[in-house]
């Protein structure tokens, strides 16, 4: 089952990941756990969210770039590596 996005008001007296009762936050949960703080009562869907791009949005007519452009742009292989020396 796809998560969905929405905004949920935080019920009761415990907090719900982090967030207090009566404050409102918006995240994607996994559908089974979203079932099951409602069921307890932990949380209410305010509003299902469906993000979209406003207008007509269209990528660079460069991108994405060529595998020699990606090359010349990209670290060296292994420089994201934290090496035993430090």
């Amino acid at each position: 089952m796809k998560r969905s996005y929405a905004r949920y008001l935080v019920l009761g007296t415990r907090m719900y990941r982090g967030h207090r009762p009566g404050t409102v936050f918006e995240a994607a949960l996994d559908p089974a756990a979203e079932q099951r703080a409602i069921d307890r009562g932990n949380i209410r869907v305010l509003e299902r969210i469906d993000p979209t791009l406003d207008g007509d949005f269209q990528l660079p007519h460069d991108w994405p770039p060529s595998e020699a452009d990606a090359a010349a742009i990209e670290a060296p292989r292994g420089a994201s590596l934290i090496s035993k020396g430090g």
